[in-house]
C-alpha cells in the first residue's frame, strides 16, 4: 500500500485485512482455523453450506414480499400494546394499554407502506387496509381510555 501526503508529512495508513495478500491472514496454510476478532472458530464446511442455503431461500423470496411480512408483524405488534388481543389473566385482567408503544409501531407500518407504496406490487392495497384498521383501533382505544391521540 502506498503512502498518503498529509499536511503534516508522509501518512503510511495501516493495511485492512482485506488488503494483506491472503498469506498473512491467520489460518491461511497453517493447519489452523482461522477466527475473528472476537476468537470464535470459523465456521465449518456444512454450517457454511447451511448459510448458503438459507441465503439462496431468502434470495428467491421477493423483497417486498419480505418486507411485507415484517409490516404485518407490526401490525400484531401495535396490537398487543393496544391489549386488545391479550387473553385475560386468573384474574381476568387484560394488560393495559401502551398508546406511546402502538404508536411506534403504527408509525413504522405506516412509513414502510408509504415508502415503498406501489413496490408491494398486489400486496400494496392489503397493506393500506391494515394500517387504516390499525389506526382506527388505536384511535377506539385512546377515546376509550380518555387520551388525546396524536
Amino acid at each position: 500500500m502506498s503512502s498518503i501526503w498529509t499536511p503534516s508529512g508522509e501518512y503510511q495508513p495501516t493495511p485492512t485485512p482485506a488488503e494483506q495478500s491472503s498469506a498473512d491472514l491467520p489460518g491461511s496454510g497453517d493447519g489452523h482455523d482461522f477466527s475473528d476478532e472476537t476468537g470464535r472458530p470459523a465456521p465449518s464446511q456444512e454450517e457454511l453450506e447451511a448459510i448458503r442455503e438459507i441465503q439462496s431461500q431468502i434470495r428467491a423470496t421477493p423483497a417486498a414480499a419480505v418486507v411485507a411480512n415484517h409490516v404485518i408483524q407490526l401490525f400484531e405488534l401495535a396490537v398487543v400494546y393496544l391489549g386488545v388481543a391479550t387473553p385475560p389473566d386468573d384474574q381476568g385482567r387484560v394488560p393495559h394499554p401502551d398508546l406511546a408503544q402502538a404508536g411506534v409501531a403504527i408509525d413504522a407500518m405506516s412509513a414502510l407502506i408509504d415508502g415503498l407504496g406501489a413496490r408491494y406490487g398486489e400486496n400494496e392495497e392489503t397493506l393500506r387496509d391494515a394500517l387504516g384498521q390499525i389506526q382506527m383501533l388505536y384511535v377506539q382505544v385512546a377515546d376509550a381510555l380518555g387520551e388525546e391521540t396524536h
